[in-house]
């Protein structure tokens, strides 16, 4: 177990450095957004990716998740070819044809989402859903080779042409929202030449298999309604806040929403790692003792980061931004913890994977996504943008809960569910703690959030000597 463990953390640290970079590199751009951009224009952006974001979900039709499952299922080239063209050709004639419809009916769409005819920005992500096939199932095919590094070169590069087109069209141009959906679809386009190069021969129309892509549509079809929920619980937010609220509160959730992110990355970069591996040691003898160790060590590591997003996201806030964006500290922390939540899911499903049953994570994804809208229309009006990252937290709280709940009746695994909960309730009362000693003083808060974040790490030592006493710390304290 040991040797495997090594192995999963060395492709999550490889693509959490990516992640990483990307959002180091990422954040650079904040100050200067916050500073061109208004709340009201981070609103609009934000509604507009948020309708993007359904259009692809429609277009992709969960092939990115079906694609997974027959890769593995041969180690034959030639018949992994087969699956990736049709997946390939199936996203890209979808994609045609919603840029068409978006295309003609831009100024409509326009009035519709953002009271205001602005059509280009509309027509520029439309054209932006073709120029992203292809970069978004390289990542997706690189990781079912087991190629960390290159997955992480390409990530790099392209998020670094994003940001420069970012500079020229925002700063120097002063095309605002428009620039950052222009710098967007080039740096896609762009990546899609390097990326049709590398996969020409995995994308021929010679591969592409009507039978192999009903038996993958045939598979996705319940994770639609799986992604559609999954839509209303990250992205619909943004349609109700500015409902009741308009497009400033839009902006303000945005910008607290992007905080949190960083916990969303780091967690990414675990389940990028995950599923190959998971799916890799299946057959192994010490397989379901690996997969209860990991829950383990999961709830502590992405509890820690989440405690420290979540803590000092005030003090991030005033870094990067200005004064009227303070104000989304509690989104951002709030949200911190709603990111880690989804990471469970991705761990419970691996007994349900396993058996190619998808209906336990529908299920609980649909039951989420009317608990979450539920809660969207009895908190927003009231508690505004904060009510919309509570009332997603409490929706996304009962997948994982469900899925381990199915999954072990189909593939039992002896996880330590009690010790990740303490896990979870100990960050979660700590950053509570935070927000009850908030007196004004700058340097006072922040030494409390260190000593606070201290205690997390020795509960944390406490508990693995508890539950663990096989595993030797003492390389451990001397390291630190």
């Amino acid at each position: 177990m040991k040797t495997l463990l090594k192995q999963l953390a060395s492709e999550s640290a490889i693509y959490g450095i990516s992640s990483m970079l990307t959002k180091v590199i990422g954040i650079f751009l904040v100050p200067l957004y916050t500073r061109l951009l208004t709340p009201a224009d981070y609103g609009s952006l934000n509604l507009v990716n948020s309708t993007f974001y359904f259009i692809i979900v429609l277009a992709v039709f969960a092939l990115d998740s079906a694609s997974a499952r027959w890769f593995y299922d041969t180690h034959d080239i030639e018949d992994r070819k087969k699956t990736i063209s049709s997946w390939f050709w199936f996203q890209m004639i979808a994609s045609i044809v919603f840029a068409f419809i978006i295309i003609l009916g831009s100024s409509f769409i326009s009035r519709i989402i953002l009271n205001e005819t602005k059509p280009l920005l509309f027509i520029i992500p439309a054209l932006g859903l073709l120029a992203n096939v292809l970069p978004g199932m390289v990542t997706n095919w690189l990781r079912f080779q087991r190629k960390a590094i290159h997955t992480v070169i390409f990530t790099v590069s392209n998020v670094l042409l994003n940001i420069g087109l970012n500079i020229l069209f925002v700063l120097y141009l002063k095309w605002g929202v428009m620039g950052v959906l222009a710098a967007l679809l080039i740096s896609n386009a762009v990546a899609s030449i390097y990326v049709f190069a590398i996969m020409m021969d995995w994308i021929k129309p010679q591969y592409f298999s009507m039978i192999r892509l009903k038996e993958m549509l045939k598979y996705a079809m319940p994770l639609i309604p799986t992604s559609i929920a999954f839509w209303i619980m990250n992205s619909s937010s943004s349609f109700i806040i500015e409902h009741f609220h308009g497009k400033s509160e839009v902006g303000l959730y945005s910008i607290g929403a992007m905080l949190a992110s960083a916990v969303t990355m780091v967690v990414g970069a675990f389940q990028m790692a995950w599923g190959p591996f998971a799916f890799s040691i299946i057959d192994k003898p010490e397989a379901k003792q690996t997969y209860s160790f990991v829950l383990t060590i999961y709830s502590m590591a992405m509890c820690f980061v989440a405690l420290v997003v979540a803590l000092f996201a005030k003090e991030a806030l005033m870094i990067f931004t200005t004064k009227e964006y303070q104000v989304a500290f509690l989104v951002a922390g709030i949200l911190a913890f709603n990111g880690i939540i989804y990471g469970y899911a991705y761990i419970a499903t691996v007994g349900t994977s396993i058996v190619k049953d998808n209906k336990p994570l529908a299920i609980a994804v649909l039951v989420a996504a009317c608990i979450t809208g539920i809660l969207y229309f009895l908190l927003v009006p009231y508690f505004k943008k904060e009510g919309a990252a509570i009332s997603s937290a409490l929706g996304y709280l009962f997948v994982p809960i469900y899925i381990f709940y199915r999954a072990q009746k189909v593939w039992p695994i002896p996880y330590k569910f009690m010790l990740s909960i303490v896990i979870n309730l100990s960050a979660i009362l700590l950053f509570i703690t935070s927000l009850f000693l908030m007196n004004g003083n700058l340097w006072f808060e922040i030494a409390v959030k260190f000593i606070l974040i201290i205690i997390y790490i020795i509960l944390m030592i406490v508990l693995l000597k508890k539950y663990y006493p096989e595993i030797n710390l003492s390389k451990f304290r001397t390291k630190i």
